[in-house]
């Protein structure tokens, strides 16, 4: 099975199985779509995160081997066992690490990992958090799991893209272009990189409508004066 066809399967099922845990819990419906998918999807990612970690050095084969034989790994065959979240993750990041950044491939820094763990630790886990805490009907402390997973995840994400552009600008970084690396100033060229514009997207747009929703919400303000008054 090609690899485009085990990445959509694996989204198909992730949609399956995100409507289906909605369905399943009331207090999840009042969430908007928007919103939840992007929660469910951080959970997912965390899943992923935790399997690139785990199993970094085989996957650094793996994108090794991508670029020594300028394959990738959406036309190359693989079973379809590959759609379980854990072995996804293993031809995801192999993928990434080899044509999108290097880094995720290098033996000799840990700054992928730290990208992904602290992801993981901070934005999956609080995603799961908030999820949990709403299915519980704990909506206050469902808003602050859920400020923290996105603040993290659009801070994370725009730290990481900033240091991408500036290490693209270093001759001796494992990311500047090369004719076998070639890049440009919008990233066509490596355009697998362009799914991080979704880490920086969602997490603002959720930010934003949960700030505007709260502003909608007019409560009475009684100053302490008035509230002596109604008090006496």
């Amino acid at each position: 099975m090609k690899g485009y066809v085990i990445g959509i399967l694996e989204i198909a099922l992730y949609f399956v199985g995100s409507i289906f845990v909605r369905k399943s819990f009331q207090q999840l419906q009042t969430i908007n779509r928007a919103t939840y998918f992007w929660v469910m999807m951080t959970i997912l990612t965390g899943v992923w995160e935790i399997a690139y970690i785990s199993d970094y050095k085989n996957i650094t084969d793996m994108a090794h081997q991508l670029v020594n034989t300028s394959q990738h790994v959406w036309t190359n065959n693989y079973d379809i066992s590959y759609v379980l979240p854990w072995k996804l993750s293993r031809i995801f990041y192999a993928e990434y690490g080899a044509w999108a950044d290097r880094e995720y491939m290098s033996n000799s820094d840990d700054w992928s990992r730290i990208i992904e763990s602290s992801h993981c630790t901070q934005c999956a886990l609080f995603s799961l958090l908030a999820i949990t805490f709403k299915i519980f009907g704990n909506h206050n402390n469902y808003l602050i799991c859920l400020s923290v997973a996105m603040g993290t995840q659009f801070m994370n994400s725009f730290l990481y893209m900033f240091a991408y552009f500036w290490q693209e600008r270093e001759p001796d970084n494992v990311n500047y272009p090369t004719p076998d690396f070639p890049s440009d100033a919008w990233l066509f060229k490596r355009a697998f990189m362009w799914v991080n514009i979704f880490w920086l997207v969602m997490p603002f747009y959720t930010i934003a409508y949960y700030i505007f929703e709260n502003w909608k919400i007019k409560k009475p303000i009684v100053n302490d004066l008035e509230k002596n008054k109604l008090i006496d």
